[in-house]
């Protein structure tokens, strides 16, 4: 429950603040006409990020983004849990990595961090629970 929560927020703030993840001029949430409010297609809904590859700059599938984290004093999305992978594609560890640092490939269902392997794999694991 706690889970569908945060997701309703986090998908929430995606509606209703730009999450760039480049950079880009803030568009509003959402425009309204005659048959209600509709989403600006530039914005990203929560499911859309939810398990999409992470690839590391140095193009290595590093794992997927598992979760988001909302900061409740401004309801922004500030980090992405991404679930470390062994090349076997067990999970290893959870990280946290700021949205800043997040980079969308157009037209793939891929996300690059600003990061190489090796220090993505070096972050600390954050203790997260499912």
């Amino acid at each position: 429950m706690f889970r569908k929560a945060l997701l309703t927020a986090a998908a929430l703030t995606a509606l209703a603040a730009p999450v760039a993840l480049q950079a880009q001029t803030p568009a509003p949430a959402a425009q309204s006409n005659s048959r209600g409010m509709q989403i600006d297609a530039n914005h990203l809904r929560a499911k859309q990020l939810m398990d999409r590859d992470v690839y590391s700059t140095d193009n290595v599938e590093i794992g997927e983004i598992e979760d988001l984290i909302v900061d409740p004093a401004n309801g922004r999305v500030v980090n992405a849990i991404i679930e470390i992978e062994t090349r076997l594609g067990f999970t290893s560890k959870y990280v946290a990595v700021p949205m800043a640092q997040l980079r969308l490939t157009p037209g793939e269902r891929r996300v690059t961090v600003n990061m190489t392997r090796d220090q993505l794999r070096e972050l600390p694991g954050v203790n997260y629970n499912d």
